[in-house]
């Protein structure tokens, strides 16, 4: 009950933030982002002329203590523009990991997350995107007896803001955001960090 509330509240906060930039209460109109209200149906736009997309790359390494880790990873999402600033879509993350234990062996891990997210853009390429969906992760663990590999899956509820360099022009462009994980950093058993930094290129926003 307490995350359906908070979901409930994130996309509330987002909702009222929208109908603020269309009202133009920073300095931003609906017909500045190119959908004022068609004159007749005819000048309507299409549900593909609405849509935007974006992907990210993720690379890591790490290693010490005999054992040595790399990862990649990839995340493309498709936003639909539903009014002015405000849009919404899909995100999919899949990262892959391969952590190396000396005399022990090489395990292969998949983390899958999938997610619906709505973004205001409040001025020019700042905006401000709420996230809620569920994360699958394989992890390794020691039981006593020797190494294994587990699965868990766990709610994601992430609010945060960033700055696309289109400044919604359309066309290329390349976005940063921070975005901080509710479920995480609420739960006192988590290991994980609670903020997460995304690098992305986008097309059309």
């Amino acid at each position: 009950m307490k995350q359906l509330r908070f979901q409930l509240a994130c996309l509330a906060l987002l909702a009222s933030t929208a109908c603020l930039s269309a009202q133009n209460m920073l300095g931003y109109s609906v017909s500045e982002a190119g959908f004022s209200a068609p004159k007749d149906e005819k000048e309507a736009p299409r549900f593909r002329d609405r849509l935007w997309y974006g992907g990210g790359l993720s690379l890591g390494f790490a290693g010490g203590s005999g054992v040595s880790v790399f990862g990649f990873g990839i995340s493309p999402m498709v936003g639909y523009k539903i009014i002015g600033p405000l849009s919404a879509g899909p995100r999919l993350s899949v990262f892959y990991t391969s952590q190396k234990y000396t005399g022990i062996g090489t395990y292969n891990l998949f983390d899958v997350e999938l997610s619906l997210f709505a973004r205001v853009r409040v001025y020019k390429g700042f905006f401000i995107q709420g996230e809620v969906g569920t994360l699958s992760d394989q992890y390794v663990f020691f039981d006593g007896s020797g190494y294994g590999k587990g699965t868990r899956t766990r709610p994601s509820q992430y609010l945060g803001v960033g700055y696309n360099f289109s400044n919604g022009a359309g066309g290329l462009g390349q976005e940063i955001s921070i975005m901080y994980d509710f479920y995480v950093g609420g739960d006192i058993n988590a290991i994980e960090n609670p903020w997460q930094y995304r690098f992305a290129f986008t097309y059309g926003f």
